[in-house]
């Protein structure tokens, strides 16, 4: 059987184009409800709040960027590239759109079965795109485990990626499966709740600062599932930055396994806190240095991918992306 090259031009750059379009477009509703939220002078936390759509936004366009920036790179099929596209437009522009939708009409977007029209927007909205994107992410993971030719480092940046990816997804599947971003225990006992609002209460979650919450009664999970949905930009661009720097295969590898290993271990040591039905306030020093130093080992690994980058962009002899992204 005859080795797939990378798509040409007239069929690589058409998904590619049409996430970094939309991209645009999420990025600009993310400054609009930020600005609304200040000169309306919203809440910053809380069910309701402006802030909600801002962030789904903020995910939704660096999502469809990464994804545009690594699919032109992997060995991708029509069928492929339309399933991973469509379903990471899909996902990015309605979870938006319905979270926008609640938030401008003052009812809270999640866990919310109050009427027919919430219910609708719940289920099929936020819970249905995301199952949509799930199908798009396996198949990326796939195409990129079957991808021959493709610099070791990408492989492993696009793997790594869309692991911690599905892991968010996962992650935010128990949340629904709970009605709440606070773990308490059990699974699955939420799915076909109607006709009312089953969030958890202010004192479940505790101070909300933004979106982070130390003091939760129970495990807090919108953390985790907050580091997973963003694990193509965490991992994914890295190594598609690398893959057009003057650094020997070797070297790439090494930046790129040790962004996985601290991103992994970071979301592992989250996650499993979490599970254990414990507030972020009670991880232990130990565990805060481990965390730290995870943090501190990927900024470091991320500075010397941008550095090289920069570097290679800024050489007019440079090698190309295209042109390393096979070695």
């Amino acid at each position: 059987m005859s080795v797939r090259a990378p798509v040409g031009p007239a069929t690589a750059w058409s998904w590619p184009r049409v996430l970094v379009v939309t991209g645009a477009v999420l990025l600009v509703a993310m400054v609009v409800h930020v600005v609304a939220m200040v000169l309306l002078g919203g809440a910053v936390s809380g069910p309701v709040s402006l802030r909600k759509p801002a962030t789904f936004a903020e995910t939704g366009w660096l999502l469809c960027w990464s994804v545009a920036a690594v699919l032109p790179r992997l060995r991708t099929r029509a069928w492929q590239r339309h399933v991973v596209g469509g379903a990471v437009l899909a996902f990015a522009v309605v979870e938006t759109t319905v979270i926008g939708i609640q938030a401008w009409r003052g009812v809270p977007s999640h866990y919310n079965f109050t009427t027919p029209l919430d219910t609708a927007l719940m289920r099929g909205g936020a819970a249905g795109t995301a199952a949509v994107f799930v199908v798009g992410m396996v198949v990326l993971l796939v195409v990129a485990l079957r991808s021959r030719g493709v610099a070791p480092s990408l492989r492993l940046g696009v793997v790594g990626g869309v692991v911690v990816v599905l892991v968010g997804a996962a992650t935010g599947m128990v949340m629904i499966s709970t009605n709440s971003g606070v773990y308490r225990g059990g699974i699955g006992r939420a799915f076909g709740a109607t006709g009312a609002y089953f969030g958890p209460d202010a004192a479940t979650v505790g101070p909300d600062y933004a979106g982070f919450r130390p003091a939760t009664i129970g495990g807090d999970l919108v953390l985790p599932h907050a580091v997973g949905v963003h694990g193509l930009v965490l991992l994914a661009v890295p190594a598609v930055l690398l893959a057009g720097t003057a650094l020997t295969g070797r070297a790439r590898l090494r930046l790129v396994a040790t962004m996985c290993a601290a991103v992994g271990l970071g979301l592992a040591i989250l996650l499993v806190h979490a599970f254990r039905m414990l507030p972020l306030d009670a991880l232990s020093t130990v565990t805060l240095a481990v965390l730290g130093l995870c943090v501190i080992a990927y900024l470091a690994a991320v500075g010397v991918a941008v550095a090289a980058a920069a570097r290679a962009s800024a050489w007019p002899y440079g090698h190309s992306t295209s042109a390393t992204a096979l070695r």
